[in-house]
C-alpha cells in the first residue's frame, strides 16, 4: 500500500456529484471514474439519429450537454456519427460547441478521427475550436503525490466527495484487513 497517496494530500472542501454535467469550463470532461455515470438517453438517441427523440428527451429535463464517462457530449457522438443535420439540431437546442472530452479531444477532433471531412467544416463554420482542451485524470486513476499542487494540473477539479469517502473507507477496511494474522478471503 502506497504510504502517501495522492488523495491524502489534497483537501476539501470537494465537489458534490451533480450528474452526468461537464466539470471543465468549456463544458464537457468527466473524472468521476467509478459507477454509473448516467442513463445516456440523448447519446442514445444521436447515435440512432433520432431527432425527434432528442427533442422529446430535452422537453422532459434531459441535458442536451450530458456526459459519458469518458467526458464525451451528444454532439461528440453526432460528429463521430458523421450526422450534420444532428449537430445542427444540437446546436440549436444548447449544445456546447467547444467541450472537450477527458483527453482534450472535441467533436471536432472525433469528425477528424472518422474523416468526416463536411463535419469538420461545419463546426469551424460555427465558431469552433480546432485545438485541443485540458485533460482530466478520473478520480480512480493513481496519481503522483502533490498532482494537485502542480501548476499543469491547476485547471483539474478536485475529487468529488463521494470518491474521497469511499476512498477513506477502502483503506480502512485494507488496514483491518492487514491487521490480522490470517488474510481476509
Amino acid at each position: 500500500m502506497e504510504k502517501n497517496p495522492w488523495w491524502r494530500n489534497v483537501s476539501g472542501p470537494f465537489p458534490k456529484w451533480e450528474g452526468p454535467v461537464g466539470c471543465k469550463a468549456d463544458g464537457g470532461g468527466c473524472h468521476r471514474g467509478r459507477g454509473k455515470v448516467g442513463e445516456m438517453r440523448v447519446h442514445r438517441a444521436v447515435h440512432n439519429k433520432d431527432i425527434a427523440e432528442i427533442k422529446r428527451l430535452l422537453k422532459a429535463g434531459e441535458n442536451v450537454n450530458e456526459v459519458e464517462a469518458a467526458g464525451n457530449t451528444p454532439l461528440h457522438a453526432a460528429a463521430y456519427e458523421g450526422w450534420i443535420e444532428g449537430i445542427e439540431v444540437l446546436l440549436s437546442l444548447g449544445a456546447k460547441l467547444d467541450a472537450s472530452n477527458n483527453a482534450g479531444d472535441r467533436a471536432y477532433h472525433w469528425a477528424e478521427n472518422m474523416d468526416h471531412k463536411d463535419v469538420m467544416e461545419l463546426l469551424v463554420k460555427k465558431g469552433g475550436k480546432t485545438t485541443g482542451g485540458d485533460v482530466l485524470v478520473s478520480d480512480h486513476i493513481p496519481k503522483v503525490k502533490d498532482f494537485f499542487s502542480k501548476d499543469c494540473w491547476k485547471h483539474h477539479p478536485q475529487p468529488y466527495q463521494e470518491f474521497m469517502d469511499w476512498r477513506i473507507m477502502e483503506d480502512e477496511k485494507w488496514e483491518k484487513a492487514r491487521a490480522r494474522t490470517t488474510p481476509a478471503y
